[in-house]
């Protein structure tokens, strides 16, 4: 009988022992939004030694300069364009985005294009 009531204790404190630790730990707070970046450049974290860090005076030239290497790349871009729709496959209408004008067939020889979706 003594041995009985011994595990039966046992199970009974095991019960609240796990009953204790199933319950839920988590917060019940709404998680905090993170905060708005309306910075356009990263700022510099000062330290402790700061001072021995040499400062770049060029560094707004440097941005300059490969600012305008892109606006030079654009500009080229747009010439080249520009020189391709004077070609006559670009110009004519007949071409129907063909590289060589399309051939004239009679009706009954007539088929079905899969570039323009025209029968010619």
């Amino acid at each position: 009988m003594c041995v009985m009531n011994r595990f039966i204790g046992f199970m009974l404190v095991l019960l609240i022992a796990t009953a204790g630790l199933a319950q839920n730990t988590r917060s019940t707070d709404a998680p905090k939004p993170p905060r708005p970046a309306y910075q356009a450049t990263k700022k510099e974290k000062k330290g402790a030694f700061a001072f021995l860090k040499k400062k770049e005076k060029n560094q707004g030239k440097d941005e300059v300069a490969e600012f305008r290497a892109r606006l030079q790349k654009v500009y080229k871009q747009k010439a080249k364009e520009e020189r391709l729709a004077d070609k006559p496959r670009y110009k004519d209408p007949t071409y129907f985005g063909h590289k060589r004008k399309p051939k004239k067939r009679p009706v009954g020889k007539q088929k079905f294009c899969k570039i323009c979706k025209i029968k010619h």
